[in-house]
């Protein structure tokens, strides 16, 4: 019996003493925050290609689809908080990243983030009383974190401590906590207890924080950007990041996936600027084409044949005139008052990234919706606003859905009005990556001894910054 302890003794010799290499070069980012943070923003093509696989994610939930395992780190490619989340704030966070940092260096992400929630869900002390009251949607994310978001990020980030080191804190979250003053001092809580927690030292972990969707593109809570302003005279070693000129989604909360890739890199930016890096950004759909597939062109018939779901009493809608007229002489009850299809689409690719223009006229200004995909697997509906008169608008759909026999639809939805719309014309158009090699691609494996910025231009000059020589980045400092 003896002999048996001591052998188990020995074998587990080696397990006791072994200790997980902590590599300095590993620069580890805790996320946090709600539906921004956690990615509201489909992927689109441009967002599916190559992710450099010195960018990671530590799988904070188990996923089905990608199959990733708590507690494991991954080549960051989205969604990188959950199953079914979308592009967010961490994604072009560590590309630039990575992009900016010499070859050595890798980045992580810690991201646990919650739709719809509040500064209270990350207390410990108040996330219990704050959720039994609230919706099952929301009572459901927090499941995923066992109901204790905030514990779960201090778990997750003690792991990535073993591999790496946390040089910074990001935060979006605010939408549920709008205006309110005391939000700064709640935040503040939360940061000090991950330093205290983490054993980290506040100086050298800044917390960068994000603005909501401004008011110029139509952010819901554009006011609380003054409250996100005082942040750092509440701790010091804080910074906000401007979410000017960000395009958003029609409802008012969500970055598109374009903003999405902005405030990432403007987060990245500040993060960069702490280590006397100033990072190179570029547009990452600069490459991008649209190709016109799809045409109806109201003006040039007198008729088209179109399907409708029923005419609701007080309205009615036809093509006459060389435009789809739609008219409504009393408001509806539902939402999605008139829904003809005004476009059949045919032989689309299933998982490809379109556009839709749309060029209209009401005589109300409103909300409407456009609907691409198919009866037999969920549409991609995008909400757009009109003012009164005539515009043309673009909505981008990722990732499209078709029937087996490769058909898809478009579908227009008017939602609750008093008025006439006027449909000229709408056209479906295929975005996909140019081809060829970038010149910022040919900079990284030229071996001519020349020095090239990271846009792949040759640089006679360099002043301080990150550059590509001989096919490997070099800081001049």
């Amino acid at each position: 019996m003896k002999r048996i302890l001591l052998f188990s003794a020995l074998l587990a010799l080696p397990l006791m003493t072994m200790k997980a290499t902590v590599d300095p070069n590993f620069y580890i980012y805790l996320c946090f925050g709600q539906s921004n943070m956690e990615g509201n923003a489909q992927p689109e093509a441009i967002d599916r290609q190559y992710v450099d696989p010195r960018f990671q994610t530590l799988a904070c939930v188990d996923f089905a689809n990608p199959a990733r395992t708590k507690g494991q780190w991954y080549t960051a490619y989205p969604p990188i908080v959950r199953q079914g989340t979308g592009l967010g704030m961490a994604d072009y966070f560590g590309r630039t990243m990575v992009k900016n940092l010499p070859e050595n260096v890798r980045v992580g992400v810690v991201d646990v983030a919650i739709g719809g929630t509040k500064i209270e869900g990350f207390l410990e002390e108040q996330v219990a009383d704050y959720i039994k009251d609230e919706a099952d949607w929301l009572k459901n994310y927090y499941a995923a974190y066992d109901n204790n978001p905030y514990r779960r990020l201090v778990d997750m980030a003690r792991v990535a401590q073993q591999s790496g080191v946390i040089k910074g804190i990001l935060l979006h979250q605010g939408e549920s906590n709008n205006t309110q003053t005391d939000w700064p001092q709640k935040v503040k809580t939360v940061y000090d207890r991950l330093i205290a927690d983490l054993g980290l030292n506040a100086a050298d972990v800044p917390l960068l924080v994000g603005e909501t969707l401004s008011q110029a593109a139509g952010g819901y809570c554009w006011g609380h950007n003054a409250v996100i302003a005082t942040v750092p005279s509440v701790i010091p070693n804080a910074y906000v990041i401007s979410s000017a000129g960000c395009p958003g989604q029609t409802d008012g909360l969500h970055f598109t996936a374009a903003g999405y890739r902005t405030m990432g890199q403007r987060y990245a930016k500040q993060a960069l600027s702490l280590m006397g890096i100033d990072a190179q950004t570029d547009d990452p759909t600069a490459n991008m084409t649209k190709t016109l597939v799809a045409s109806i062109d109201y003006t040039a018939q007198s008729s088209y044949p179109y399907y409708r779901m029923g005419e609701p009493a007080g309205s009615s809608y036809d093509v006459k005139d060389g435009t789809m007229v739609i008219e409504n002489t009393k408001e509806q009850e539902q939402m999605y008052s008139l829904q003809p299809f005004v476009l059949d689409l045919f032989s689309l690719e299933e998982g490809v990234d379109y556009v839709v223009s749309i060029d209209m006229e009401t005589t109300a200004a409103g909300n409407y919706w456009l609907c691409v995909g198919t009866w037999d697997k969920s549409m991609a509906n995008y909400g757009l606003s009109f003012d009164a008169g005539r515009q043309t608008k673009e909505v981008e759909f990722p990732g499209c859905t078709v029937m087996a026999n490769g058909n898809a639809h478009i579908l227009f939805q008017c939602g609750k009005f008093i008025g006439t719309v006027k449909i000229y014309k709408v056209e479906l158009y295929k975005k996909t990556a140019a081809t060829g090699i970038s010149t910022a691609e040919a900079a990284r494996t030229a071996g001519d001894g020349a020095c090239y910025d990271l846009h792949g231009r040759r640089v006679t000059n360099p002043s301080r910054g990150i550059y590509v020589v001989n096919g490997k980045k070099v800081i001049i400092r």
